[in-house]
């Protein structure tokens, strides 16, 4: 096999940022199969210490390498230094495991975790001398998304092959078995999306219809990846992830990710620690991850974690919960908690937090502070937001308030506490009560910024906020229609790619992009009326419109308005 990498000397690896980014090989890889009738490649748009950290690569990873006729490989965006040296010498992006071309496999994965991803992907095809419309592909690999990003997939519509919507544990098998059907047919690449469409859950732009999300009713019954890769370098989360329940029951009105894993599904107590130890015992990790939406959330989250501690591995193992509400199962859960505390009161003022249905009062934020005063940990992180509907300027100022009381909380401790306050703008998804609503324009959210902020002077509060031109673009890549392909193409062209980095953020290259097709930003940040269809209507996200309208509704009614 020709690999990419041959044609990289090893000066040139020497002048690469982490070069054991792009060797593979890591521990727990799985089996190199001889000539599997399947190639596929799990491709994540970011760096490898964000992808190797994403729970649904190290889920599919594992699915799609026991089936005995596909081998999944997987790819990660390159970083600069790499990027150009490929172009420079006119080589193609590879997979890890075999350093193959990614232009070469039967298909490519492509994840959405978040819209700021999106330039990535572009970027992706374009360095794997792939086409980057659909339109424009006679053959080569299938180029299929899924993920929370591409619950709207209208903004992807002219890049991808197909997307799909909701959980892929099944569909990702039945896709392949679809793919090596197709394969063995010689069907050509409209005949192969004409077939991919009769899959529950995956949308084809080529022959759009209404889709149905995916939902994995067999989660409960189902087992988490065991046997982890250990990555070559340090990545975001150093933990052996646990998921153990999928979906969200609180309900709250901005959340997307809440509405797009229901309904709650829950692990057994009992598989859950078996798996634990299993991949415990693969990785020799010392940090179990409980993750999901709202740990606190599990309903037997005593039991378990009392049980994981009986069946300790290692003396020094820790549990890390990423995700904790502030109620009195979190109380319970800090017992044995040793990580970092995050908390999202979202809002300052009780007002505020009943209208987004953040089901938090004050007393319970403080109950939970005070229950933390024994955790050897210096900052308490705490995350709101700014510009969500029917906000007035007294539930900004409730943001300081709120800080203030939580600081002469946290004076009583040792270690006292460093408090961290993260601000981002209010972003109206798809698929949410709140998805007719306006966003906040860039000087209102600035403006908004500067009253939390000037509000916060007079505490110790470390205060960082999320730029306001990202919340905007955000809101286009998420609400758009299929004319922000069009932009998002036009983006890459002029230069920009990882988005989400601030070091990288092209502010200008957007700009220019807005300009070369003419869009207009602002379209997709108004008000958007009830009684007209959305976009992304032909979703049915088996959550009811009606169910939707009704918490908007309410959501008015508690702030003493009506629904425009």
């Amino acid at each position: 096999m020709n690999k990419v990498t041959d044609n990289i000397t090893h000066w040139e690896w020497l002048k690469i940022t982490k070069p054991a980014r792009y060797m593979g090989g890591e521990v727990n890889q799985a089996e190199i199969k001889t000539n599997p009738k399947l190639r596929v490649c799990l491709v994540f748009p970011d760096l490898y210490e964000l992808g190797m950290s994403n729970l649904a690569i190290k889920i599919f990873y594992e699915i799609l390498n026991r089936q005995p006729d596909i081998m999944a490989e997987r790819a990660f965006s390159p970083w600069v230094d790499l990027e150009a040296l490929l172009r420079k010498k006119n080589l193609p992006l590879f997979s890890l495991e075999t350093a193959t071309p990614l232009n070469q496999f039967d298909a490519l994965f492509i994840s959405l975790p978040y819209e700021m991803t999106f330039t990535n992907v572009v970027n992706l095809l374009d360095l794997s001398n792939i086409p980057l419309r659909w339109k424009e592909r006679n053959n080569g690999p299938l180029i299929i998304a899924g993920g929370p990003s591409g619950a709207n997939p209208l903004p992807v519509s002219t890049i991808m092959d197909a997307v799909l919507i909701g959980d892929g544990e099944e569909a990702i098998v039945e896709i392949c078995q679809s793919l090596l059907e197709a394969k063995s047919n010689s069907s050509n690449i409209s005949e192969t999306r004409k077939k991919l469409k009769s899959i529950e859950g995956v949308w084809v732009p080529q022959f759009p219809d209404k889709v149905k999300r995916r939902i994995f009713k067999e989660f409960s019954k189902s087992s988490p990846p065991e046997k982890l890769l250990i990555p070559n370098v340090q990545t975001v989360h150093n933990r052996a992830p646990l998921e153990i329940f999928r979906g969200c029951i609180n309900g709250c009105r901005f959340c997307n990710a809440g509405f797009y894993y229901r309904p709650k599904r829950e692990r057994n107590v009992d598989s859950l620690v078996r798996s634990a130890r299993h991949m415990l015992e693969n990785t020799g990790e010392e940090s179990l991850g409980l993750l999901s939406l709202s740990t606190s959330d599990y309903s037997h989250l005593t039991e378990l974690v009392n049980k994981l501690e009986k069946d300790k591995i290692y003396p020094e193992q820790k549990i890390s919960i990423p995700s904790m509400r502030m109620n009195e199962n979190t109380i319970e859960l800090l017992k044995k908690h040793k990580g970092g505390l995050t908390f999202a009161p979202e809002a300052g003022s009780q007002r505020l937090r009943d209208i987004i249905c953040k089901n938090v009062s004050e007393k319970d934020i403080f109950d939970v502070i005070e229950a933390t005063s024994h955790i050897n940990y210096r900052t308490l992180k705490l995350y709101f937001m700014m510009g969500l509907p029917f906000e007035s300027d007294d539930d900004l100022e409730a943001i300081a308030k709120l800080v203030k009381k939580i600081e002469d909380i946290s004076k009583k401790m040792k270690p006292r506490k460093q408090i961290s306050i993260s601000l981002s703008g209010f972003i109206p998804k798809p698929f949410t009560p709140f998805q007719w609503c306006r966003q906040a324009s860039m000087d209102e959210l600035k403006n908004k910024r500067i009253t939390v902020s000037q509000g916060l002077s007079s505490t110790r509060a470390r205060l960082s906020w999320r730029d306001e031109y990202l919340c905007m673009l955000e809101a286009v890549l998420s609400r758009g229609d299929e004319s922000v392909s069009e932009l998002i193409i036009a983006a890459h062209e002029c230069g920009c790619r990882f988005d989400g980095w601030n070091e990288l953020f092209n502010r200008a290259g957007w700009e220019k992009a807005f300009e070369k097709v003419n869009f207009k930003p602002e379209n997709y940040l108004q008000q958007f009326a009830l009684n007209k269809a959305l976009p992304w209507d032909f979703v049915d996200f088996q959550v009811p419109r009606s169910f939707l309208e009704s918490e908007y509704r309410k959501a008015a009614e508690i702030a003493g308005e009506s629904v425009p």
